[in-house]
This record gives structure tokens, sequence and C-alpha cells, in this order.
């Protein structure tokens, strides 16, 4: 917008465009109504929630023990090689690293409404981004990367970190 205008007084200033004109101009393009925006294209999935965010520590129980103190988590369940703390109706996952492994802020995920991973993975693949399924604990799970290659996790919005085919038997 601000290179029309620019033009316009460019005229202006030049001599071939008088003050009344200008003004006659500038008044039109304020009260004109914008152009429609674009409607955006239906989304592929819709996140519900945002369900949780998982790191990887370097000491599990330390890490455990800071979070249950300082911000009075609960744990909600376990899995594999980590505790899930209650965050409302959230959890932040806390998971063992390697040996070698840094610390650092492995996933997020968002909840779908009836999740279904085989839809998930279409859905994904359709619109031409990764997609990856896997099983943990008898419950599949779904990633994908953002155009940053930051890792997001899918899962129903009841998850919880716990067992059965949606992962919201959550057993602490």
């Amino acid at each position: 917008m601000s290179l029309p205008i620019e033009s316009l007084l460019a005229h202006y200033e030049s001599g071939r465009m008088s003050r009344r004109d200008l003004v006659a101009t500038l008044t039109a393009l304020a009260v004109a109504p914008l152009p429609a925006m674009a409607q955006p294209a239906p989304a592929a999935l819709e996140a519900a929630t945002l369900n949780h965010a998982s790191l990887i520590v370097s000491d599990l129980e330390r890490s455990v023990a800071f979070y249950r103190s300082t911000f009075g988590l609960e744990v909600k369940s376990t899995q594999q090689g980590g505790v899930n703390l209650a965050v409302g109706d959230a959890f932040l996952g806390i998971y063992q690293g390697g040996a070698t492994a840094m610390p650092h802020i492995n996933h997020f995920c968002f909840g779908i409404r009836d999740f279904d991973p085989a839809a998930t993975v279409a859905a994904l693949e359709r619109q031409g981004l990764p997609a990856e399924s896997r099983t943990r604990d008898g419950v599949t799970q779904v990633y994908t990367s953002d155009p940053d290659n930051l890792r997001i996790q899918l899962q129903d919005v009841s998850f919880c970190g716990g067992v059965g085919p949606l992962g919201n038997d959550c057993r602490a």
C-alpha cells in the first residue's frame, strides 16, 4: 500500500497532480474496502490440545525431584525410561538420555480428537510432510516435523503417556 501512496505524492510534488486530486484519491483509498483475504485451505489435521512436551535429561531422578519440589507436579504416568508429571490436563515427560546425550526438549505433542494413527499418517503424507509411526508400550505414536525440523508428536486428546490403544490408561 505504501508504494501507491508514494507514487501519488511524487505526482503531486512534481506538479502532475493537483492538491484537490491528491486529497480525493487518498480519501478514496482510505474508504475503499480491502480486498478479501484468501481463505486458507482446510487444515489436514486439527490440533485440539497441547498435550505434552518431553525432555531428555542427564539424571532422571534429579530432574523429577526438581520439577516435583519446585513446581508441585505429581506423577501422572510412567513409561519405559521416563516419568510423566501432570500439569493441569497436560503433562511434562521427563526421560533419561543416553550416556552421551545432551539434555534437550525432544518434542511437543498435539492432541487430536478421534485420533486414528493410520489416518493421521495419511493426512501428513498428503501434505508432503514426513510421517513416522512407532509402537511404544503398546501405543501407536505418530511423529512429524515442522519446517525448522522441530519434532511434533500427534496423539489422541486423552493420551497421558499410559497404556492401552490410545495411551490413555494412566498408570503412575
